[in-house]
């Protein structure tokens, strides 16, 4: 198991960037865990965990956003985690 945090830059508050990563984690049926929230420099940051394949598919999906975003850059750091820290993914205000 690993945990992946993603720090996505662009035009990605005030677009739904949030909403759309949570709803594509429970509509694909994705097993990951942990949450999406917005920072304060503008920033989005995406905190996942669970298995590689899994992980690959959510960072895809961030790399292109909800249709009124412009991501510019992902910073990506990527762990081994031997528990899961949470218990499903959530928005974050």
């Amino acid at each position: 198991m690993l945990k992946m945090t993603l720090n996505i830059k662009g035009r990605v508050q005030k677009v739904g960037f949030r909403y759309s990563v949570a709803d594509f984690v429970m509509e694909s049926n994705l097993t990951l865990t942990g949450y999406v929230r917005n920072l304060s420099d503008g920033s989005v940051e995406v905190l996942a965990e669970g298995d590689l394949e899994e992980l690959k598919e959510l960072h895809r999906f961030c790399q292109k956003g909800p249709p009124r975003s412009e991501v510019r850059s992902i910073d990506q750091d990527l762990h081994p985690l031997e528990k899961r820290a949470y218990q499903r993914f959530v928005i974050l205000d």
